[in-house]
């Protein structure tokens, strides 16, 4: 499916700026599965698209923070107004890529007292934008970040497949930081029954994959 950023204008919820934003609604299908739960599908990256920066204060969020006022029309490539706000989204995209924008949310959740499962979602997709971006140094403290923030919602009180979905991501986490022992630990409080049937091959493998000491990125296998 081809996927096509929506070009709209919206309303920051901190300061009421209005300003152009590029947002996607929809993650694509038919893809593929990376092992820390990445899913890529169709033509584009969608994972920078969801989160939303003010140019004027820097208040970051999901798209559905900020009010929306519309779309743009769509302008002739002659137009002026395309050519200044294409320059405004190249510059935007440049200050803001997708980890800095998933960082920048993080940091206001924790301002307003997000719980921490919405912490470390937060920095776990800012790790994948970091990884689709080539930032070591940024995947590192988003894997790091959401690694924390998942432990602090383990000993908050889970269950079920929620339980155990978020021990698989500590370990697969720790996986890919390098840390197999605190993986191997994390993987061995996966109740393996309560993962859905596609994600318990992929489970297996990434465990043996830590007994090995390899922390390389994996796609999933298909079920």
């Amino acid at each position: 499916m081809m996927l096509v950023p929506e070009f709209c204008r919206m309303r920051c919820p901190e300061c009421y700026t209005n300003f152009p934003a590029e947002v996607l609604r929809d993650t694509g299908s038919g893809g593929l599965l990376e092992s820390d739960l990445c899913y890529r599908a169709g033509n584009i990256f969608v994972y920078p698209f969801l989160v939303v920066v003010c140019p004027a204060c820097r208040f970051a969020g999901y798209f559905a923070e900020f009010e929306f006022l519309g779309e743009f029309p769509r302008y002739s490539e002659y137009h002026p107004l395309k050519r200044v706000m294409g320059e405004f989204l190249k510059d935007q995209r440049r200050l803001y890529p997708g980890s800095e924008k998933y960082r920048l949310a993080a940091s206001a959740a924790r301002r307003r007292g997000a719980p921490a499962m919405q912490l470390a979602h937060l920095h776990l997709r800012g790790s994948w934008c970091a990884r689709q971006e080539k930032n070591l140094e940024a995947e590192r403290h988003h894997q790091e970040e959401a690694v924390r923030y998942f432990r602090k919602a383990a000993a908050e009180g889970l269950s079920g497949i929620e339980a155990a979905f978020v021990a698989y991501l500590i370990g697969e986490l720790c996986r890919r930081l390098g840390r197999f022992t605190e993986a191997l630990e994390a993987f061995a409080e996966v109740e393996e029954g309560a993962l859905p049937q596609w994600l318990r091959p992929g489970f297996a493998d990434m465990r043996e994959r830590a007994r090995h000491k390899d922390g390389t990125p994996q796609i999933l296998p298909q079920t």
